[in-house]
C-alpha cells in the first residue's frame, strides 16, 4: 500500500510540475489564455490527486486548494473621491464645528459584485468606500485594505494589501479588489474578508461569503449576504 501510494504520488507530482510549468516563445492572446487556464486546471487536479490518495476526501480538498491558490489572481485599485478640505468640512458641519480628538474611520462600506451566479473564472468584485478624518491630536498617515480570501477548508489561500492614500490628511475613497478563481476551484462556500487599518491600527472588518458550486458540468459562484 505504501509502496502504491509513492509510485500514485510521484505520479500526482509529476501532473503538478507540467502544471506549473511555463511555456516559451510568445503567443497570441486567445492561446496563451488557454493555456494558462490548462496549466491551473493541471495544478488543481494533480494537488487534488495527490492529496486524496495521502489524505482521503479532506487531503483532496486540501490538496486542490493549494495547487489552485497558485492560480487565482487578485488586481487592486484606488482613487480619492474627496479632498481632506472637503472631509474635514463635512466631519465639523456634524459635530459642533469639531474634529475628533484622534484619526478615525468615520465610514467604511462594502459592496461585493456580481451578488448572483457567475462562472469561476469571472471576476469577483470588492468595491469598497473609506472616508477617514484627522484627529485634533493626531493626523491621518496611512489608510490600508486588506483582502483576505478564505478556502471552503476555511484556510486563507489568497491575499491582497494595498495603501489607499498617497498623501497624510482626510480624504475620501474608493478601493477595489478583483479576485478572479480559475476554472476548476473546489465546491464550497469561500469567505471573503476585508479590512481597513489607519495609521497600522487595525479597524473595521467585513465580511461575504461567496459560494461555488457545479451545475450541468460547469462551476458557478453565489453570493451569500451576511
Amino acid at each position: 500500500m505504501n509502496i502504491q501510494k509513492t509510485i500514485l504520488a510521484v505520479c500526482a507530482g509529476s501532473l503538478l510540475l507540467s502544471g506549473c510549468a511555463t511555456t516559451g516563445g510568445e503567443s497570441a492572446g486567445g492561446s496563451s489564455n488557454s493555456d494558462t487556464a490548462m496549466r491551473c486546471a493541471a495544478f488543481g487536479a494533480g494537488g487534488a490527486l495527490l492529496g486524496a490518495f495521502l489524505g482521503g476526501k479532506s487531503g483532496a480538498v486540501k490538496g486542490a486548494v493549494a495547487g489552485l491558490a497558485a492560480c487565482a489572481v487578485v488586481e487592486i485599485a484606488s482613487r480619492q473621491t474627496k479632498s481632506s478640505a472637503e472631509v474635514d468640512r463635512q466631519y465639523r458641519v456634524s459635530n459642533r464645528n469639531q474634529l475628533p480628538p484622534n484619526a478615525k474611520i468615520d465610514s467604511y462600506s462594502t459592496l461585493v459584485t456580481p451578488n448572483g451566479i457567475v462562472k469561476a473564472g469571472d471576476a469577483i468584485k470588492i468595491q469598497s468606500t473609506i472616508r477617514a478624518v484627522s484627529g485634533a491630536n493626531e493626523p491621518v498617515q496611512e489608510i490600508r485594505e486588506v483582502l483576505i480570501a478564505y478556502a471552503p477548508t476555511g484556510e486563507e489561500f489568497k491575499r491582497g494589501e494595498k495603501k489607499v492614500n498617497d498623501s497624510a490628511g482626510s480624504g475620501e475613497y474608493d478601493n477595489s479588489f478583483t479576485l478572479r478563481l480559475p476554472q476548476g476551484a473546489p465546491q464550497g462556500i469561500y469567505r471573503l474578508k476585508t479590512q481597513v487599518f489607519l495609521n497600522g491600527r487595525p479597524m473595521i472588518a467585513k465580511e461575504t461569503n461567496m459560494q461555488v458550486a457545479e451545475l450541468s458540468g460547469a462551476r458557478t459562484l453565489a453570493s451569500l449576504d451576511r
